[in-house]
């Protein structure tokens, strides 16, 4: 029942006003989807303020992109290394490398 609400969900938002489906739909919320899931380390209720996280981030890349005229990819350059150092946290946290040691 959840997907067929999420999918007609998504019917009217790739419709939009007119009502009819134009070729450029996906301004890339997959790769936004995510990095919000890693950000939220998977967990279904910190998906909620890890969105919220991310929409800010585009809110400031907007403002900064018109009040300071920094280039629009700069906000998806913020997010990449958001994501790069979070990846590499959880590796340096889950795999340890202890020199000297004998596996």
């Amino acid at each position: 029942m959840g997907g067929a609400i999420s999918g007609f969900a998504g019917v009217v938002e790739v419709t939009g006003n007119i009502g009819q489906l134009v070729p450029t739909i996906s301004p890339s919320y997959g790769f936004t989807a995510i990095i919000v899931a890693f950000l939220a380390r998977l967990h279904p209720l910190a998906v909620i303020p890890a969105g919220l996280l991310v929409a800010l981030s585009y809110l400031a890349g907007e403002a900064a992109q018109l009040s300071l005229g920094v280039p629009a990819a700069s906000t998806q350059v913020f997010q990449g290394l958001l994501l790069f150092f979070l990846l590499g946290t959880s590796l340096f946290v889950n795999y340890r490398v202890r020199l000297g040691q004998v596996a």
